[in-house]
């Protein structure tokens, strides 16, 4: 099912002088260690207070971003990998795949040996807590701490769940190319450095997100700007005018980025936006 809000511009026309700035979540904004550092906050603020637009582009779903991320203070979310767009508390688009596609995908999921994990707007789903690796533990503690009203296990029928997209933890029973040849065919595989597998439905993506927000909103693609560090961010990097890597980014993203700021404990968020002279 898919929803986009049509009618006027909302912030004038395609000439709109405004800047417009998209964040990834993890590994940019936040870490599980570190939280948001103090640097972040304070420069997103002052990007705001110069007059510019600053908005999360995360691979999360809505239902996964933690509430004390999203008071730092945004215009807009694109969330669930471009399935999902608002703009000052108003829905832009939604995309919802069918019920029967998400149990498909989580029993094959299985075979190939992955947790599933579906990632909804409203709800994310998970296999019982028992099922978790130790290693993976600190990160379902961090959602259990902050999200826990939208969390539900996942239904022994594995029916009743909606979805955005998909996401799986490897296991030890993990066979990574079955799950490219099962799944490449209806879903962008995305795999971040063998420890989650991500299935965005072809078609949706960071950058095509993007394209949807400012052309509601009225912004030159000259005026775009993006941070993020995965390869959930690639096309995100590619598609706006100034692509910004994190210093502890992966590599392949490094190699497209128009810069490349420090590490996220170093102060890399502020250091690109002053970099670019925006705070």
């Amino acid at each position: 099912m898919y929803y986009m809000c049509k009618g006027e511009k909302l912030c004038g026309d395609e000439k709109n002088g405004k800047k417009i700035f998209f964040f990834d979540i993890d590994d940019t904004l936040y870490t599980h260690e570190l939280g948001v550092p103090e640097s972040t906050v304070k420069a997103i603020k002052k990007l705001r207070e110069n007059g510019n637009l600053a908005f999360i582009c995360t691979g999360r779903s809505k239902a996964m971003i933690f509430p004390f991320i999203l008071d730092i203070g945004f215009d807009g979310v694109i969330a669930g990998a471009g399935t999902y767009a608002e703009y000052d508390g108003r829905i832009l688009m939604r995309y919802d795949m069918e019920e029967n596609q998400v149990a498909e995908t989580v029993r094959k999921l299985r075979e190939c040996g992955f947790m599933p994990v579906p990632e909804g707007h409203d709800y994310l789903y998970y296999e019982k807590q028992e099922y978790w690796d130790h290693k993976y533990e600190k990160v379902y503690k961090a959602f259990e701490q902050h999200i826990s009203v939208a969390m539900r296990e996942i239904p022994d029928n594995e029916h009743g769940m909606n979805a955005a997209k998909v996401s799986s933890v490897f296991t030890e029973k993990s066979d990574y190319e079955k799950a490219v040849k099962t799944f490449g065919r209806d879903y962008t595989v995305v795999n971040h450095g063998g420890q989650l597998l991500e299935l965005i439905p072809k078609g949706f993506s960071k950058a095509e997100g993007i394209k949807r927000v400012i052309a509601e909103l009225g912004i030159s693609k000259g005026n775009t700007y993006a941070l993020g560090d995965s390869m959930n961010d690639y096309e995100m990097l590619e598609f706006v005018e100034y692509g910004i890597a994190m210093g502890n980014s992966d590599e392949r993203i490094i190699k497209i980025a128009d810069y490349v700021t420090d590490r996220i404990e170093n102060d890399g968020v502020s250091k690109a936006l002053k970099h670019f002279g925006l705070i």
